[in-house]
């Protein structure tokens, strides 16, 4: 029995990591799209109805989002699936209001604010102990 149990233990741990894998990879985008996307579409479309422009509601969305805090993998499909997921709450929630031309430069200025989330260590100052 013990050697049973050392056996099917044994088979899980080698097995488990793999799936844990795909599983948590799937698990951060489906974060990333409650904590960034949605709330990104949610501020960016506030702001356009209250009357700003696509680049100042952007700008607003940026500043009041995830987006600016969070580390991405630096991957391009993610990134990718993060904008087209958030891109399609904003044709929900606003897209009578946003031309395509804005559409088009706020997937620029998403995808590289995602960039800069993928690579934050580039991007952020070192200390060096004295």
């Amino acid at each position: 029995m013990f050697f049973l149990i050392s056996l099917l233990s044994s088979i899980l741990f080698i097995i488990a990591p793999t799936n844990v894998h795909a599983i948590s990879s799937n698990i951060d985008l489906s974060t990333a799209q409650s904590s960034v996307g949605k709330r990104f579409a949610e501020v960016y479309c506030d702001a356009i109805n209250e009357g700003l422009d696509s680049g100042f509601a952007s700008e607003y969305a940026l500043n009041n989002t995830f987006l600016k805090f969070v580390a991405f993998p630096d991957d391009d499909k993610y990134l990718d699936d993060l904008w087209l997921f958030t891109s399609k709450n904003i044709a929900d929630k606003c897209g009578s209001f946003v031309e395509i031309k804005d559409l088009q430069d706020l997937e620029l200025f998403f995808k590289e604010e995602g960039l800069i989330a993928s690579n934050r260590d580039l991007y952020l100052p070192t200390f060096e102990n004295n």
